[in-house]
């Protein structure tokens, strides 16, 4: 793993759970109605409220064996561990390979038939998990081929025939950890009913809506189906508000997106299960379902919208569909350069929905070495970044994090040409699609670790994207043949380190940029090293910079999440100085679609 993450979570004395009666209300979900001509969504009928908390000790044993997922292995040899262990299990300190959990518990009868999903927290880097031996869910690749999903939140449906009510129920969980410390380092941890996880989880509380509600809200999600089913994508429009911003989403987007996929597959399924449609204790009316958008893509069946379990919020007044409006959310570029999608998470400003005429710089903000676009989520970045912008006073930006896998934002000979995808496809999206000032003096780019690595090569090639470029303790001193990053073009495409970059550039060069870069004196890759070199570099060629090594510190979130107000700082400074207006226009109107201006 890249950095450590800790957060507080209460141990549980045994390695056995009992879900008593008592700890199982029940409620009623009302069903949907049934439309003649249409395939109605799967609303759950007469379930129980299930709300099992997990954490506590947990069986372990070192090794790998599939055997140990079945539920008559014997595990009573095994050291009991607490589930989750903060930052990390001691048991993989020193070691990277598999380790194995195991939990027995009860669950009561009278809960059959009630969707189940088993919330397992984070884990450190690869998992799967197995309930009575079958396997309900899974995190990462394992090897040959190991990718690390060490930031992403496990939640996996239970399959209906999966638990045993009124008896004995063993889950076993087979992490895998590729480097570094490792292990489940965070919750929660539990099986819930969709009604538990939301309140426990997601924070989402309110009673189920009443079946008067429950009725139109089941015929709009079943016209939306019928509608795509027959490509009328116009009808499939009717279903939503005026208003409607779902995810990145306006209703211009959410209509090209969908009549190139009409385009491409002739014909669209979309599925909504478990749903369940909620009176929300802040107002909202919510429709809680998991949704699936699925056709076709070169002749294979291709999930446009994969599963996921999605919140749509609802307008009683027109009975349509307003968006959830979020300002923290996953987008994806289809990507010509790579042919495929490239994920990325998008932040909007406080002011985005506010004021809706207004245009934001934006800063690319790029993760480190065995990291993925998702890791912000649990950071809860979105929450950091508000506190910036409003508390801290700074200039509202758009920040855009993509998906950079472990492949130094490079183009890879016979591999990924992520950076050629990053320059050609992701950034004209994001000028097209979100209100920025698509001009290079507000045009940022972060980077923490190998993201660090990333920033400052992205911005020193190319001078008339970017303007201002940080590091959080960054690999500044190593070039891409270094980390065996081999570049299409011969001997002269390969990327050199940041620092070689810096010295063989003039003054008047680098004195276009804003800099910012800082590491702790003890970090694990002597990156504290690489910020003083720079220093040096710059210094002595009489370019400005703001930089720091910190007195204490390693190379971990505690040295670098602390100080992101002094690197956002210096991109906030940076917009203002270049001329930023911070008002509410004039401009596009909300809605319309993006023309965009020159980079």
């Amino acid at each position: 793993m890249d950095q450590n993450r800790t957060h507080p979570r209460s141990g549980r004395p045994s390695a056995r759970k009992i879900l008593t009666a008592a700890a199982v209300t029940f409620a009623v979900i009302v069903a949907p109605l049934t439309l003649g001509g249409t395939v109605s969504p799967a609303v759950a009928a007469g379930e129980s409220t299930v709300n099992l908390d997990l954490s506590g000790q947990w069986q372990f044993s070192l090794g790998d064996d599939l055997a140990w997922a079945a539920p008559a292995f014997d595990d009573s040899a095994w050291s009991a561990v607490d589930v989750p262990q903060i930052g990390g299990g001691e048991q993989f300190a020193d070691y990277d390979g598999f380790g194995w959990y195991r939990l027995t518990f009860d669950l009561p009868a009278g809960a059959e038939g009630t969707n189940l999903v088993a919330s397992m927290g984070f884990m450190d880097d690869v998992d799967e998990v197995y309930l009575n031996g079958a396997r309900i869910g899974g995190s990462g690749s394992l090897p040959p081929n190991a990718k690390s999903q060490w930031f992403e939140q496990r939640s996996y449906p239970v399959p209906a025939d999966a638990p045993v009510f009124g008896g004995t129920n063993t889950l076993a969980v087979r992490l895998y950890d590729m480097s570094g410390g490792g292990g489940w380092y965070q919750g929660p941890v539990g099986l819930f009913s969709k009604d538990a996880l939301r309140e426990t989880v997601l924070g989402i509380s309110g009673p189920l809506a009443d079946p008067s509600t429950t009725g139109w809200i089941t015929e709009m999600l079943a016209e939306q189906a019928s509608a795509l089913a027959a490509g009328d994508i116009d009808a499939y429009l009717a279903t939503l508000a005026d208003s409607y911003f779902h995810d990145g989403r306006d209703l211009d987007r959410r209509e090209r997106e969908l009549r190139d996929w009409v385009a491409e597959s002739g014909t669209l399924t979309l599925t909504d299960a478990s749903v369940e449609i909620v009176q929300s204790s802040d107002g909202r009316l919510l429709v809680d379902t998991n949704r699936t958008i699925s056709g076709s893509r070169d002749g294979a069946p291709f999930d446009f919208t994969p599963t996921s379990q999605e919140f749509l919020t609802v307008d009683p007044a027109s009975q349509t569909e307003l968006g959830n409006h979020s300002r923290f959310f996953r987008d994806y570029v289809e990507s010509a350069t790579e042919g495929k999608r490239r994920e990325y998470v998008t932040y909007l400003p406080p002011s985005y929905f506010t004021e809706p005429n207004r245009e934001f710089p934006v800063v690319y903000l790029l993760h480190g070495f065995n990291g993925g676009s998702r890791e912000w989520e649990p950071r809860d970045f979105g929450t950091k970044l508000d506190k910036l912008y409003t508390d801290g006073g700074l200039a509202e930006s758009i920040v855009i994090m993509p998906d950079g896998e472990s492949l130094w934002y490079a183009d890879h000979e016979n591999g990924t040409p992520w950076r050629t995808m990053f320059v050609n496809d992701l950034i004209p999206q994001v000028d097209d699609e979100y209100r920025t000032i698509a001009k290079r003096a507000y045009r940022g780019l972060s980077g923490v670790s190998m993201g660090g690595f990333g920033a400052y090569s992205l911005a020193l090639a190319y001078p008339k994207l970017f303007s201002s470029v940080a590091s959080h303790m960054g690999a500044l001193n190593l070039s891409a043949a270094q980390v065996g990053v081999t570049s299409p073009g011969g001997p002269d495409a390969q990327l050199k380190s940041p620092l070689t970059v810096v010295a063989g550039m003039s003054r008047q060069a680098l004195s276009k940029y804003d800099f910012f870069f800082d590491a702790c004196e003890f970090d694990d890759y002597a990156f504290d090293e690489a910020a003083r070199g720079m220093d040096t570099l710059l210094t002595n060629k009489g370019v400005d910079h703001t930089w720091a090594v910190y007195s204490a510190g390693r190379h971990n979130d505690a040295c670098w999440v602390p100080r992101i107000a002094d690197s956002f700082g210096m991109h906030s400074d940076h917009v203002r100085a270049a001329g930023l207006v911070e008002n509410n226009g004039p401009g596009r109107s909300y809605g319309q679609p993006r023309v965009s201006t020159g980079r």
